[in-house]
């Protein structure tokens, strides 16, 4: 837990730099990996549909990076990430791109290629008001380390709560997920790579708040 601990650390500093404050705790007690994460970045002229145009262009996905505890580096968690069209054939599409006025809620499907659990598809689920985004993501299929089971079907869920002030965007996040029932020698070698997974999605979020 301590390695877990310092992991973070390191990586949450890395993507302070243009944070206004953040503030990360890491938990993995009874089976489940918890990280949650409240942060406040300068608003540098976004507007919300700006926000909601990153959150829906799920290609920007593609090429994120994280700690791999395997190879004992930083390198690429997604290799591809795009829109689909539905969870089953899960056609590629193009991004979605929203304009004023904004619906109210939208869900979509996104193919996320990663470097470990392979091709698997995602729910995104928005709320939109006029100065507040909600977005859950959740894993629709099970996730499979090699040929093991390591997370059943809507058992690894994202949630940002986003809130837009006049001169700052204030994010509450919350990834929780709770491994299916594993070998003993991969309980730990699952629970790392959940929880460098929801950092990276984090950290997906956080870029595009902070490019200018």
């Amino acid at each position: 837990m301590r390695r877990l601990s310092l992991l973070f650390l390191l990586t949450a500093l890395a993507f302070s730099a243009s944070a206004v404050e953040k503030t990360r705790k890491i938990y993995n007690e009874d089976g489940e990996v918890r990280v949650e994460c409240k942060t406040t970045f300068e608003r540098n002229g976004k507007s919300t549909v700006d926000i909601v145009n990153y959150l829906t262009s799920l290609s920007t996905i593609k090429g994120t990076q994280y700690y791999s505890q395997r190879e004992n580096k930083v390198t690429t968690l997604f290799t591809d990430a795009y829109t689909v069209d539905q969870p089953r054939n899960a056609n590629r599409i193009e991004d979605h791109h929203l304009v004023p006025p904004l619906p109210q809620s939208l869900d979509i499907y996104g193919m996320l290629e990663d470097s470990r659990f392979k091709d698997n598809v995602y729910q995104f689920s928005y709320l939109f008001e006029e100065s507040h985004i909600k977005l859950k993501i959740t894993n629709m299929d099970t996730l499979k380390y090699g040929f093991i089971k390591a997370i059943d079907a809507q058992c690894f869920n994202i949630t940002m709560d986003i809130v837009i002030t006049e001169n700052e965007i204030q994010v509450s996040s919350t990834g929780a997920c709770k491994p299916a029932v594993l070998p003993s020698f991969l309980e730990k070698r699952v629970n790392n790579a959940i929880a460098n997974r929801i950092d990276a999605l984090f950290g997906w979020f956080e870029k595009g708040i902070t490019e200018k």
